[in-house]
């Protein structure tokens, strides 16, 4: 059965414009893409997160560059997946700065580590970053400089649920490092350089 645009929740014709830019055939005609609910629900997701993408530039008064489909369909593939709000708002950043005028972000890495992460580890590596970085502000720019402080773990451990399982997940991916651990548990951490760039690419500041 075709889905007809009006049918779908929520898009805005903002949004239907900015689609229409990026996608063959015509938007009115999406329907036939759609073998099941599951694809809606992808193509929603999508929607939402180019949108929110797209307003980041238009607020910074940003212009956009041609990205390659082995950059961009990872983005757009990954992303659809997604269903949390904050996690979202990470890949339209994340979308954004690829695509930015000028941008050196011609990379699948940050994609496939942003899919690989549940909102409670996203908060846990905030922390982390946050306590491994200082950001200077001016009126006009703000620069982020990253630091080499460790972080004990011990109050992180007894206060956040799961916390070496989210831990150990963050080490995988390298987004973070043990620093001389003795022990079976992690004691002590630090921010490795993928993790700061890895943050950078997908955090609005």
């Amino acid at each position: 059965m075709k889905i007809e645009i009006p049918a779908i929740d929520n898009i805005t014709s903002a949004a239907k414009e900015f689609l229409q830019k990026v996608i063959n055939p015509p938007l009115e005609e999406v329907g036939l893409l759609f073998a099941d609910s599951v694809k809606l629900w992808r193509f929603r997701n999508q929607v939402n997160i180019l949108t929110k993408a797209q307003k980041i530039l238009k607020d910074k008064g940003v212009k956009t560059r041609k990205v390659s489909l082995k950059v961009l369909t990872p983005l757009l593939e990954e992303s659809s997946v997604e269903e949390d709000s904050s996690l979202q708002d990470k890949w339209a950043t994340l979308i954004a700065n690829t695509v930015s005028e000028g941008s050196q972000l011609d990379t699948t890495l940050y994609s496939h580590i942003l899919s690989q992460i549940t909102r409670g580890e996203a908060e846990l590596f905030e922390i982390i970053y946050e306590h491994s970085t200082t950001t200077h502000r001016s009126e006009k720019i703000s620069t982020v400089i990253k630091g080499y402080t460790p972080l004990l773990v011990k109050e992180l451990r007894t206060s956040i649920k799961d916390f070496d399982l989210k831990l150990d997940n963050l080490l995988r991916l390298r987004l973070v490092k043990e620093l001389n651990s003795r022990s079976i548990d992690t004691e002590v951490i630090a921010l490795t350089d993928l993790g700061f760039r890895f943050m950078t690419a997908v955090r609005e500041i």
